[in-house]
């Protein structure tokens, strides 16, 4: 049996081609776009395949067919492809963080540029230095320009926290950016990616014919893998990883869709997997946190800290559609930004108020996100969150609920800001963030007839319902849950499991967890 090749870390079209490398056709989509051609913007999270997406472009306006051979773009277009000029910039090549980086990541590639179209000359302008480009590569050629941009943003999101070298960055690629406009008539094809959109760039304000398609339905799939595509691609290595793990097929595919899958981009809802989690999955043969652990979403902790950490509740935020479309990955609205990032992705569509609602697209996104908080606000290493997360699994495993109150308390009494929060929907969302680092299936302000639950945490053992009252007492809790009979939506025969009910006191003295009741 042949070596599977998994693409780790391989975003060079050519290579995966060459070398044999598992490769998900999506060239159906560039041949759609590519004819007549135009301007596109497509937004995606990091590490969601868009730098795959571009080098396939230039291979393919390069007029590189051989390595197309078996792929749907080659029955599509049967005809003899026509070779352009491709302007290939990627700003994941450099840092910005300093003044002049962004001048020098341009002055070299330009440098590229003009030695193929043109005679160095690094004393003018990047945007003299690219028009004069666009206009000899067309000129010399006799064939329109194709300009792939990837990772547009990036130059200005690295430096969003110092707002001089923003600015600057702003300035030159509004300019820069700008010289495409000007030359609409020798330009075939131009596509952008990028993280989300960035207001005050002439890329959206100037280029006024830019198609944006992060949202058009019929590019939902451009980026990731759906279901049919892992399944088609993947077969051999979803049946590599059930028999080292033990799964069935069908287990196996659960797995990876509970941990990896989940991923809306537009209202037509196709599920997407991210294909980096994917692969890497794959490759190990294990269920790991492989996106998450790639990068940390430092700056979006950080703006939930500002709002006081855990009071943001972004499961469930409602977003008009032109909102999403319009919207600003550096500005104030923290739904948004966590969509744009990946952290927060389509959940549901209202045709008719035009709204998308939002939450968490899968298990590793959700206790990333959280395990992140906690280490911020606790400033804790990994190893630390760790422990105590399993420490919580294991009082939850062993139905051990007042370990787990225990630890919950002990945990709350670190935390500064504790000392000056009363609103006991504050605890309520703290608590979750806990709940959820477990792993355990948690419902918040669950419904029923009577009324709604506090929280209720399925674990393998028991069923526990929690009431938690705020300057009340555990009796008061424990009260509500009998009043309200909480217990009857799990009274039947398809659960099996006791059901816990706790009542829980919120101290207004101490700020923190004063005592409960557990009644079995």
């Amino acid at each position: 049996m042949a070596k599977i090749l998994y693409p780790v870390n391989v975003q060079s079209f050519r290579k995966i081609r060459e070398y044999g490398y598992v490769y998900v056709d999506k060239t159906a989509y560039i041949h759609e776009l590519a004819n007549p051609g135009g301007y596109f913007f497509l937004s995606r999270p990091r590490r969601f395949g868009k730098s795959l997406l571009i080098s396939t472009m230039e291979c393919y306006f390069r007029g590189e067919r051989d390595l197309f051979r078996g792929l749907d773009i080659d029955r599509l277009e049967p005809e003899e492809w026509t070779k352009h000029p491709v302007l290939h910039l990627d700003f994941m090549q450099g840092g910005y963080n300093e003044p002049g980086d962004l001048y020098g990541v341009l002055n070299d590639v330009l440098h590229d540029w003009e030695e193929e179209y043109g005679e160095p000359n690094p004393y003018e302008s990047p945007v003299r230095r690219f028009n004069k480009i666009i206009r000899e590569a067309y000129k010399r050629t006799g064939q329109q320009v194709v300009v792939l941009i990837d990772e547009y943003d990036k130059p200005i999101i690295d430096v969003a926290d110092n707002k001089d070298v923003e600015a600057e960055h702003r300035r030159i690629l509004h300019d820069f950016y700008g010289v495409m406009k000007a030359n609409e008539n020798c330009l075939k094809f131009v596509f952008l990616t990028g993280v989300g959109k960035i207001g005050q760039i002439n890329v959206f304000s100037g280029l006024n014919n830019l198609k944006d398609i992060s949202l058009h339905p019929d590019y939902s799939a451009i980026c990731g893998i759906t279901t049919q595509e892992l399944t088609g691609n993947f077969h051999e290595g979803i049946e590599e990883l059930g028999l080292r793990r033990k799964w069935s097929f069908e287990e196996t595919l659960q797995e990876l869709k509970a941990q990896y899958d989940g991923y809306h981009f537009t209202e037509d809802l196709i599920d997407v997997y991210n294909p980096f989690s994917v692969v890497n999955a794959l490759f190990d043969r294990s269920i790991r946190d492989y996106w998450f652990q790639s990068g940390t979403p430092t700056r979006l902790v950080r703006q939930f800290l500002e709002h006081d950490w855990g009071t943001p509740d972004l499961e469930g935020t409602v977003v008009k559609m032109d909102t999403l479309g319009s919207g600003d990955v550096l500005g104030s609205n923290l739904a948004l930004a966590c969509y744009y990032t990946g952290y927060l992705t389509i959940k549901s569509y209202n045709m008719r108020r035009q709204s998308f609602t939002l939450g968490y697209p899968n298990t590793e996104v959700r206790t990333g996100f959280f395990k992140s908080l906690v280490e911020a606000v606790k400033k804790w290493d990994t190893g630390r969150t760790d422990s105590f997360v399993e420490s919580l699994r294991d009082f939850i495993d062993d139905d051990d609920i007042e370990g787990f109150l225990h630890e919950l308390q002990s945990f709350l009494a670190g935390i500064p800001y504790m000392s000056h929060t009363d609103k006991e929907s504050q605890w309520q969302k703290d608590i979750l963030i806990i709940a959820r680092l477990v792993g355990a299936n948690v419902d918040v302000e669950r419904r029923t007839s009577y009324g709604r639950m506090d929280m209720v945490i399925d674990g393998p053992k028991a069923i526990y319902i929690l009431e938690f009252k705020y300057g009340l007492t555990s009796e008061e809790a424990l009260a509500q849950i009998n009043e309200k009979e909480y217990v009857l939506p799990f009274q039947n025969s398809l659960n099996p499991k006791p059901v816990v009910k706790v009542g829980v006191n919120i101290s207004k003295e101490t700020r923190n967890i004063n005592g409960w009741i557990i009644q079995r």
